[in-house]
């Protein structure tokens, strides 16, 4: 495969390309505005100075008045010829003569004194007298400042041309210095598989440095997700395990010859009970995953919250008497709201059993609903073991434990589903607790939210 170059080479070699091609075409055309120019002027100087020696012409009795006549003008020699071309005038000094045929009003070139020469010839009369009068102007001076332009493009060009290849390559490579080390962190990302490490940001607001923000960006939602997908694996597989290994037990017990009627019974419930919890577990694990995949469509309804709340209290009620827990309402009657009316449950079943599970003996629970402007107010209140500060925002994860004495019973995904289902609804979820004294759970749920 033929090898490309670099993106500094190839921009570089472009701008070196178009550069050093307009300025050779500007270049072209200076010289040729120029040379046209020149010998315009230089027309026009030849012509205006023979023009004014035919009017300083004077002859009296057959003989020239070179007193009055400047025979040298802004660079032009004139010289005054009679009717057959023998030259008259200047008589002290003739000056460079060239072999050229006298025609009136042309302008041409010829040769002389190893020179180039402008002439320009005019036939006038004065006083019955007919005469010739020839400029002539060197074309050296023109053509040595050409060749001086010349020369001058010819150095000056290339060498402005290198600098400026040379400044943009400089230029070039430090824009793509950022690049560079994108492609290295990338190397060493994919290498070393450290999510951790992120592109170089100098502070720049250029479109790499945005681009380099942007890859941090992503890079931070997969470490996160990364993460999130570790900590999943590894949470299920330890709620999984403690069931599955007392199902293990229980059924290689009632296999076994000690044990006997009675005892198989036991081993039975027991294996019932894990399965059952297994089967919440992947119940729930089930519904988030399709939520978060977007394959879940929650079944819209209108929906008395109120009258949800005190069923859902009462379904509790028998769980806080076993646990020594009072169970208080203050529910505010008649607050409807459009919603999924199993998920609204599960939410409300989710904060009671939380609050119920972690309280401490002869504690209180209470529930609280009432309207909050466009939105309804739910509280759950308890008088438990409460949440550490720096705890408070990891208990809405998957299976996250606060500590050992919250791993009793549940399967640490009952506040993750009650953020979800509040989030789902267009609300959101508030804790406020006090490690050692207790919690408070706040869930607001718009009151005219209209879901399709």
């Amino acid at each position: 495969m033929k090898k490309r170059l670099s993106i500094k080479a190839r921009v570089t070699l472009w701008y070196t390309g178009l550069l050093l091609l307009l300025l050779c075409l500007g270049a072209a055309y200076l010289l040729t505005f120029t040379d046209r120019i020149s010998n315009q002027q230089l027309r026009n100087t030849l012509q205006d100075a023979v023009s004014e020696a035919v009017k300083s012409a004077d002859f009296e009795y057959g003989e020239l008045d070179d007193e009055e006549v400047d025979f040298y003008r802004d660079g032009v020699s004139v010289f005054f010829y009679d009717e057959s071309g023998y030259l008259i005038a200047p008589r002290v000094n003739q000056g460079i003569q060239v072999d050229a045929i006298l025609e009136d009003q042309v302008l041409k070139t010829a040769s002389g004194g190893g020179e180039r020469w402008l002439v320009y010839d005019l036939y006038a009369r004065e006083d019955g007298m007919g005469f010739w009068v020839r400029g002539m102007v060197s074309l050296s001076g023109t053509q040595g400042t050409l060749r001086e332009l010349f020369l001058l493009a010819l150095i000056g060009v290339p060498g402005f041309v290198l600098v400026a290849a040379l400044g943009g390559w400089q230029i070039t490579r430090r824009a793509f210095l950022p690049v560079g080390r994108m492609a290295e962190t990338a190397n060493a990302i994919n290498s070393g598989k450290d999510l951790s490490l992120r592109l170089p940001d100098d502070g720049s607001k250029d479109e790499l440095s945005r681009l380099g923000r942007a890859m941090n960006a992503m890079l931070e939602r997969l470490q996160e997700s990364f993460e999130r997908e570790q900590q999943f694996t590894s949470d299920v597989s330890h709620e999984l395990r403690t069931p599955t290994a007392v199902i293990r037990s229980q059924c290689e017990y009632a296999l076994s010859d000690q044990a006997g009627e009675q005892e198989r019974r036991e081993a039975l419930e027991s294996v019932l009970r894990q399965t059952q919890r297994i089967s919440s577990i992947i119940s729930q694990l089930l519904l988030l995953a399709r939520a978060e995949n977007g394959k879940f469509t929650p079944n819209w309804e209108q929906i008395d919250f109120s009258e949800l709340c005190e069923m859902v209290s009462l379904e509790q009620e028998g769980h806080a008497q076993e646990k020594g827990v009072t169970l208080e309402l203050q529910l505010q009657p008649g607050i409807d709201l459009i919603g999924d009316e199993t998920l609204l449950m599960r939410l409300v079943t989710n904060l009671l059993s939380n609050a119920i599970r972690y309280n401490k003996e002869h504690g209180r629970v209470t529930l609280r609903l009432k309207e909050d402007h466009d939105s309804c107010l739910l509280e759950v209140e308890d008088t438990g073991i409460g949440i550490r500060p720096e705890d408070q925002k990891r208990v809405w994860r998957r299976f996250y434990r606060v500590d050992a004495s919250r791993s009793q019973g549940g399967c640490g995904l009952g506040l993750s589903m009650v953020l979800w289902i509040a989030q789902l609804h267009g609300g959101r979820v508030e804790l406020e607790s006090v490690y050692g004294v207790g919690s408070v759970f706040r869930v607001y749920l718009p009151l005219d939210s209209q879901k399709s």
